[in-house]
């Protein structure tokens, strides 16, 4: 793989309702995006295959994980270790870390 340089002006991203998606980078072995949560329909669910970790960019709000919410704020992150069920809800702009690479259809939604 080369270097390469990603510019935000070029990215697009994706509605999926209460979460807004933007893909940033990917390969085999990882890939990044930026995350949004605008509304409160945000469903507890976990990732069969990925380790994710989120770092905070903007706004504060709260995470869920197994059952018990917590406060978080612009500069935290939150690991998740695949098949840990969590969510993020509404006023927090995430980047999210997954290995290996996430896939939708490899999230089971338990709500």
């Amino acid at each position: 793989m080369k270097a390469k340089i990603i510019r935000g002006d070029n990215l697009i991203e994706n509605n999926h309702g209460d979460t807004r998606t933007t893909p940033v980078f990917g390969c085999e072995t990882f890939n990044v995006a930026k995350v949004r949560k605008i509304g409160d329909d945000i469903k507890m669910g976990y990732d069969t295959e990925s380790d994710v970790a989120y770092y905070v960019l903007e706004g504060e709000g709260k995470c869920v994980i197994d059952g018990k919410e917590f406060k978080i704020k612009k500069g935290d992150l939150i690991f998740y270790p695949k098949g840990t069920p969590y969510k993020h809800l509404k006023g927090l702009t995430l980047l999210a870390i997954s290995n290996p690479p996430f896939d939708r259809k490899k999230r089971v939604y338990i709500e």
